[in-house]
């Protein structure tokens, strides 16, 4: 009778993960939003792809490692969400794209399960923090403001679950087979399905179309579609 019940248990368990992530980027939506009522209305910079908020080492500068390159210490959102936690999705695998250095998840690697897009406008969409680091007055170092946000919120992406970028595996081998594995976070094997978090403040599960894949790269962000 048990073996009859693991695939529900199984299933229950797959889905009581996926709330949990919801609710830790519910949390993240009030910060940014928080950040932004703080620094005239703009979102924030930080100095790689995970910094933005999240578990902070201590070893970092003597040891860089990547997407915490700057070794940094003020991660900008963990002013508004004080528990680290709340950046670690529960069915965090890792990334398909740096599986060695994801090993055993990203939040394990890098202090955050989640990717915002920062400091470029890629895979059709405008990007939303900027780098710290960068020249002043360049695209990369401006971040956006809630008022360019609030245009279209709906459907403008702020961030998801880390493997969301097309350069990622869906879990089906298309793109990295050696290392499929590592996208399978919300059972969405060969669908590239994410917990995304939109600029209205809703997080949802999101299938992006077929074919969405490292060629989107620079595909121009469009207000208009479906995502930006």
């Amino acid at each position: 009778m048990i073996w009859f019940m693991l695939p529900a248990l199984a299933r229950s368990k797959v889905k009581a993960q996926a709330i949990k992530c919801i609710s830790n980027q519910k949390q993240q939506y009030l910060a940014y939003h928080m950040y932004a009522d703080d620094n005239v209305d703009r979102f924030p910079v930080h100095g790689d792809w995970g910094t933005v908020g999240g578990f902070v080492r201590t070893n970092v500068k003597t040891k860089p490692i990547v997407h915490d390159t700057k070794g940094e210490t003020n991660r900008p959102l963990n002013l508004y969400v004080t528990a680290a936690e709340a950046f670690h999705c529960p069915s965090d695998k890792g990334d398909s794209y740096w599986p060695t250095e994801s090993k055993p998840n990203c939040y394990a690697a890098w202090g955050n399960s989640y990717l915002v897009m920062w400091s470029v406008d890629w895979f059709r969409v405008k990007h939303i923090t900027g780098d710290k680091l960068a020249p002043a007055g360049s695209a990369e170092a401006i971040p956006i403001k809630g008022s360019q946000i609030a245009l279209k919120p709906s459907t403008k992406i702020i961030q998801g679950d880390w493997p969301w970028h097309g350069t990622r595996d869906a879990g089906d081998g298309r793109v990295s087979a050696a290392s499929k594995d590592k996208s399978l976070w919300h059972n969405n094997r060969g669908k590239r399905g994410w917990n995304m978090m939109y600029g209205d403040g809703h997080v949802a599960l999101f299938n992006f179309p077929k074919g969405y894949d490292p060629s989107w790269l620079t595909q121009k962000w469009d207000i208009n579609y479906d995502w930006w």
